[in-house]
């Protein structure tokens, strides 16, 4: 793996740390009453001793900043694709959850903070609280018309590169997904905060209409994405640069907007708390993760910003939060495969009735009595990959070049001489084998 694309995906990983240390960051301005996850009263939230537990936090996290910085840097010396992968996953993971560890350490000091200040509102019996005038207006949604241009654009490489539909179809498929995130991850309840109904109904308009923009945001962006993926296709560099663009742009909108509803929030709660108001910490884990078995909804709204969350006393809850965490801590095992592929040789052998070449457990063959011709080739040509898998050990699948047209390939590019073989119907296959001398022995037998 060269300097170039180990700096290029180091390059896209990045952005998450500031990404991180800001979000959480802007986790101790109150927001609805609630600071690091923790419901306040007005007058707390400019206590001395809260605000120097914000200030340790500020700091923790800016120490985090610096200490994964470096320990990113090391990936970058690693020459296995597979071997960067496996460290550059891990260190994207570590990322997402050490941020954490100084939020619960911030959240359990304010709780104990604010049960020796009785700040804590008690309530006889476990509720859900809702304000029945907010619940009551109207919702405006989004027309599914909006998203259906976007999943046009998405289909139009499927009708000039069908070889790869699957790969045109993912990415199409997602826009009506998007749609269908939009109407049913959102919680369809009143962001009640205090007894104000008039600053319940604003607060809840603003989450509407920012859930709304961020999905409608994400499926125009895909539908592009798909299209501008299929004219830079033949172009590597151009290709990968076509894929950053749309994470950096799909990322920056959802933090802009996450981070903007937050604003409005701080905005329209910043004199609430004086008389009455809502105290649900003790429904939320670490300030973070709802528990309410009085809750009878899977999926709520996030305290603060556009966000949803699971109830973790739900078992459909639970199984959604336990099948995530195995997919996040399984992602590393996708560096530990290719480091396996990287060590795997491309073979090529002569069976009584075909010639094959296989790879890590694939196999590539066509029948002796339909070979036409065979050419030993001292040159590798210059192949694009259509469909397959594209190693510095291994091209196998299906590649295009630029005289042949569609040829079927299972070579090491490392190691040649290579074997062309047409077939009688004018099928084109292009073998090749990790040992040297392999291909010239298998191309004598077969003359």
């Amino acid at each position: 793996m060269t300097l170039g694309w180990r700096l290029f995906m180091w390059a896209a990983a990045l952005p998450v740390l500031p990404i991180m240390y800001f979000v959480q960051k802007n986790e101790c301005k109150p927001k609805k009453n609630i600071i690091v996850g923790v419901t306040l009263p007005y007058e707390a939230q400019g206590d001395g001793e809260v605000l120097a537990l914000l200030e340790r936090y500020k700091r923790e996290m800016k120490l985090i900043c610096w200490i994964m910085l470096a320990a990113g840097l090391p990936s970058l010396f690693l020459r296995s694709f597979g071997a960067f992968l496996t460290v550059w996953m891990l260190w994207v993971e570590a990322i997402c959850v050490i941020f954490f560890i100084p939020y619960v350490r911030c959240n359990k000091a304010l709780r104990r903070l604010k049960e020796a200040r009785c700040w804590r509102q008690r309530e006889e019996v476990p509720q859900v609280v809702t304000d029945l005038q907010a619940a009551a207006e109207e919702i405006r949604w989004l027309s599914p018309w909006w998203f259906l241009p976007p999943f046009l654009i998405a289909l139009i490489p499927l009708f000039f590169e069908p070889d790869v539909w699957w790969a045109w179809t993912v990415c199409a498929v997602m826009v009506p997904v998007f749609y269908l995130c939009y109407r049913w991850l959102y919680r369809n309840r009143a962001e009640v905060v205090d007894a104000d109904s008039q600053r319940t109904m604003a607060l809840t308009r603003i989450r509407r209409y920012n859930w709304g923009k961020f999905w409608l945001v994400m499926a125009w962006a895909t539908g592009i994405f798909n299209a501008l993926l299929w004219l830079t296709l033949n172009h590597v560099w151009l290709c990968m640069g076509v894929c950053l663009l749309y994470g950096l742009i799909t990322v920056a909108e959802a933090v802009s907007i996450e981070l903007r509803v937050r604003r409005l929030q701080e905005k329209l709660t910043a004199d609430s708390g004086r008389g009455y108001y809502v105290d649900d910490d003790d429904r939320w884990l670490w300030g973070a993760f709802y528990y309410n078995p009085d809750d009878c909804r899977v999926i709520v709204n996030a305290r603060t910003g556009i966000n949803a969350t699971f109830n973790l006393a739900k078992r459909p809850g639970q199984i959604i939060a336990l099948f995530l965490a195995a997919m996040m801590l399984a992602l590393p095992l996708v560096g530990v495969w290719e480091m396996r592929m990287e060590r795997a040789p491309v073979e090529l052998e002569v069976t009584e009735t075909e010639l094959v070449g296989s790879y890590f457990g694939g196999e590539w063959s066509v029948t002796l009595e339909d070979i036409a011709e065979i050419q030993v080739l001292p040159e590798r040509p210059k192949l694009r990959r259509v469909a397959g898998t594209g190693m510095e050990n291994a091209l196998t699948g299906q590649f295009s070049a630029e005289d042949w047209g569609r040829v079927t390939v299972c070579i090491d590019p490392r190691t040649g001489p290579w074997l062309l073989v047409t077939a009688e119907d004018g099928t084109l296959y292009l073998f090749g084998a990790s040992q040297a001398d392999a291909v010239e022995e298998i191309a004598a037998k077969l003359q």
